[in-house]
């Protein structure tokens, strides 16, 4: 059955018509528009699986992509596909979004009707596909893998916010934030190496001994809540034995008192270093704590002094930390910049915490705290009112302070400051916390402008804790439950194919584009949104388990391919590496991989010179291809047009001129299929679309471009005979 253009039909209609009229009518004559004379040379051509010769390839398949609703409809495609070809592909019917809900209900019914069809009319059906990163139903893949559940009744234990005292080891020098009164006492820095464990302290003398407590006090400004757990600790020593009280207390006088353990108000105070440990409930907002010691005489020594908001924790609550930098620099720099005075930022072997990898800025002279800045940006915006806490290794050449914060970088307005940090000469951990004071903050700046000297940093965190009763599956938990979804998955589908379908693209586009296509495509952040990655689950073995299952429930007669694109792009690349991944999935000496697919969506260049690199690309992929030994198969064969600047040129500007370029670039690869591919290893060749691809919103492949053999009318085009004629090998 050969398919005439319908134009042409159209005409010889017109003429029939003609000879039946009046001779006034009759008379009338006009010649055929030239736009159908220049295509009426494809008439001569027969349908486009008769160029195949049977004999010397007696299993080679002649195949096309069709939208499922169009072959079942039995319609002009459905006429079209079985009088041109022996295999279809479905478009879509046999994907995994296709068929699997977002409860993991699996829908075969458009399959089955599409085996039932296939069937009836002698087509074979090419599965596609099983395993594919695109085109899956990534609510329900993502659902199943979730954080689980924690059930439990049972309050988690408390938890500490960072110190809300930013001066509490002295080490900078100073009390700076600490002040007092009562009794003519005094507050100062300790001389170096009378704090605990060396280094400075606090030292509150109070010359005389009073009759109560609160008749020398030391203070400190903090915001405490209403209602809240504050838990206090630090170190004391004293000349002498003593002890002392401690009041969370606002402006009026009224206050709450810490207790230790055993509910007791004062603390005591000895002649060694003696850690104390204290607890209070706020009645109120405070603001301030107190030391009281004025029934102590002498001098006192504190040091380490931590005063920490308590997170209780609820029925089964988990705190998670969500990271916003985790840099501990072995790996290099990790994004980490800044500028300003002539400063310095690099990664040292053996500068770090421990002997590792450590970060040292160098700021070579004090100035405004601003004018030299290390930064960092990060990848997705902070949460504007979350509280962040940092925490990090540092020390310094001398001790000093610096300051951090968080910044909308497009127009460098703040969005919060974290508390003064001081730096020792020795390493010491800081965690501190601010709470993101507007919407944006995409930059992090540790300000050490008025630090003149070298500093250390090591292991630093920028995170804030999400509270819920879920936590995160296991890596291995992970994978064993997608190993179960796609068996369900692969199992489903083969018994709807009721073993009709014998030939799959098991798995489908593996390898990366960019950076390193002889690697598997990966998404290890799971920052795509509209793919799914497997691999990313279930490891670079991925490709052995749906082959397993494949042949499990298919049997092991199935044919399975690996089938991906732009083989035939520049230097082969992505062909060398997916040769070399098939290699390593049967190096087990149980995995069999039968064929390669080469999808090849080409394009024919109107630059003579890449038209000649692109051909030479071509034959290079098929010789590749051949060594391996497999069967090959042109998976998605379809073609474009570009103009001399690489422009992709849209089906209704392409001239008849090019349209006969196109066609020698199709003949061209039929036929070096057929030259280099030794017949046993042909399986054969699938064109993508057989009708050009329509220029509108239901597009969604190569929009409005010349893709197919015939037009959107279903007109034969040049590309028809090139097809055609390098099938015949001529």
């Amino acid at each position: 059955m050969k398919y005439y253009n319908k134009l042409l039909l159209l005409a010889c209609l017109s003429g029939a018509l003609g000879a039946c009229a009046d001779d006034e009518i009759a008379a009338f004559k006009t010649d055929k528009p030239e736009s159908i004379v220049e295509y009426e040379y494809l008439n001569a051509y027969d349908a486009l699986k008769t160029y195949v010769d049977r004999t010397a390839n007696p299993h080679f398949k002649l195949g096309t992509g069709v939208t499922e609703s169009d072959f079942l409809s039995k319609g002009l495609v459905y006429s079209l596909v079985c009088a041109n070809y022996d295999e279809v592909t479905a478009g879509n019917a046999m994907k995994y979004s296709s068929v699997v809900g977002n409860n993991g209900s699996m829908n075969f019914s458009t399959v089955r009707d599409l085996v039932k069809v296939a069937k009836g009319a002698g087509i074979t059906i090419y599965g596609h596909t099983l395993c594919w990163h695109s085109q899956q139903n990534n609510k329900y893949l993502n659902g199943i893998i979730a954080d689980k559940v924690v059930e439990s009744e049972h309050p988690s234990e408390p938890t500490l916010d960072p110190s809300v005292i930013s001066n509490g080891d002295f080490e900078d020098g100073t009390i700076t934030g600490w002040g007092g009164w009562g009794n003519s006492s005094s507050r100062a820095i300790s001389a170096a190496g009378q704090g605990h464990n060396g280094g400075h302290a606090l030292k509150i003398t109070n010359p005389t001994v009073g009759s109560d407590h609160y008749f020398v006090q030391t203070s400190y400004n903090v915001a405490f809540k209403s209602g809240e757990t504050y838990q206090l600790s630090f170190y004391v020593k004293g000349a002498s034995t003593g002890t002392g009280q401690v009041v969370a207390q606002d402006a009026n006088y009224a206050g709450d008192p810490f207790l230790d353990k055993s509910a007791n108000k004062d603390f005591a105070i000895t002649t060694d270093w003696k850690l104390v440990e204290m607890k209070a409930t706020v009645t109120a907002d405070r603001t301030l704590i107190l030391l009281n010691t004025g029934k102590y005489e002498g001098d006192l020594y504190i040091d380490d002094i931590s005063l920490c908001h308590v997170n209780t924790g609820g029925g089964g609550g988990i705190v998670t930390n969500e990271y916003a930098v985790q840099s501990d620099f072995e790996n290099g720099l990790d994004n980490w910049g800044g500028w300003g005075n002539s400063s310095t930022r690099e990664v040292v072997d053996g500068g770090g915490y421990n002997g590792t990898k450590g970060f040292k800025v160098v700021n070579p002279t004090a100035t405004n705290s601003w004018s030299a800045q290390v930064a960092y940006d990060f990848a997705s915006e902070l949460v504007a009112g979350e509280t962040y806490y940092l925490k990090l290794k540092i020390k310094g050449s001398v001790a000093g302070n610096i300051g951090a914060g968080f910044q909308k970088k497009s127009d460098y307005s703040g969005r919060g400051d974290f508390p003064a940090m001081s730096v020792t000469t020795g390493w010491k951990e800081i965690l501190t916390s601010v709470t993101v004071s507007g919407e944006n903050a995409d930059r992090f700046l540790f300000n050490v402008g008025a630090y003149a000297g070298t500093l250390w940093m090591d292991d630093i965190e920028i995170y804030r804790e999400v509270k819920g009763n879920t936590i995160p599956l296991t890596p291995e938990e992970k994978a064993d439950t997608l190993t179960y979804a796609l068996e369900n998955w692969i199992k489903g589908m083969m018994e709807a194919t009721e073993g009709y379908v014998k030939v799959w693209d098991v798995v489908n586009e593996p390898m990366s584009d960019w950076p390193d296509p002889t690697q598997l495509k990966s998404d290890p952040n799971h920052t795509d949104t509209e793919n799914f990655y497997w691999q990313d689950y279930l490891g670079k073995d991925y490709a052995r388990v749906a082959i397993k299952l494949a042949r499990k429930y298919g049997g092991d007669n199935q044919v399975l391919f690996i089938n991906d694109y732009g083989l035939e792009g520049s230097g082969n690349a992505k062909c060398k590496g997916l040769i070399n991944m098939i290699a390593y999935w049967e190096s087990d000496g149980v995995t069999r991989i039968d064929g390669i697919g080469t999808q090849m969506h080409v394009t024919y260049s109107l630059d003579p010179v890449k038209q000649q690199a692109n051909e030479a690309a071509v034959i290079s992929m098929l010789e590749l291809l051949a060594h391996t030994g497999k069967l090959i198969k042109i998976s998605e064969l379809d073609m474009g047009i570009a103009d001399v600047s690489g422009t992709n040129i849209k089906t209704i500007a392409v001239t008849l001129e090019q349209h006969k370029m196109m066609a020698e670039y199709y003949k061209f690869i039929v036929k070096k299929y057929f030259e280099i591919i030794p017949a046993a290893q042909r399986y054969g060749i699938t064109h993508w679309s057989p009708a050009d691809s329509p220029d509108n919103q239901n597009s969604f492949w190569r929009k409005g471009e010349p893709i197919g053999l015939w037009n959107l009318d279903y007109n034969r085009k040049p590309a028809y005979a090139g097809f055609a004629e390098g099938l015949s090998g001529k």
